[in-house]
C-alpha cells in the first residue's frame, strides 16, 4: 500500500504510514472502541479508503488485515 501511494504522489507514503500508526496507537488505548464484527473489529483510517481488521484478546489487539476498501471487496477478511 505504501509502493501505492508513494508512486501516486511523493510523500503520500509516508502520510499513510503516519496515518496508520496514529491508528495503531490509538487501538493501543482504546482496543474495544470500534465496532465489532462477528469476532474482528474494524478500525478506519480517518484520512485513507483503508480499513485495519483486528481481534481483542485479553490485553493483545492482533492486527489481520490493513486492506484498501475500494479494491476488490470481495477479497474480504472477516464478515
Amino acid at each position: 500500500i505504501y509502493a501505492y501511494y508513494e508512486e501516486a504522489s511523493q510523500g503520500l507514503g509516508e502520510r499513510f504510514l503516519q496515518a496508520l500508526n496514529d491508528c495503531y496507537q490509538h487501538l493501543a488505548l482504546y482496543p474495544v472502541g470500534q465496532k465489532r464484527k462477528g469476532d474482528f473489529r474494524h478500525a478506519q483510517l480517518d484520512t485513507f479508503p483503508i480499513r485495519v481488521v483486528y481481534e481483542v484478546r485479553d490485553e493483545l489487539v492482533l492486527v489481520y488485515q490493513v486492506r484498501h476498501t475500494k479494491r476488490r471487496p470481495s477479497q474480504r477478511f472477516g464478515p
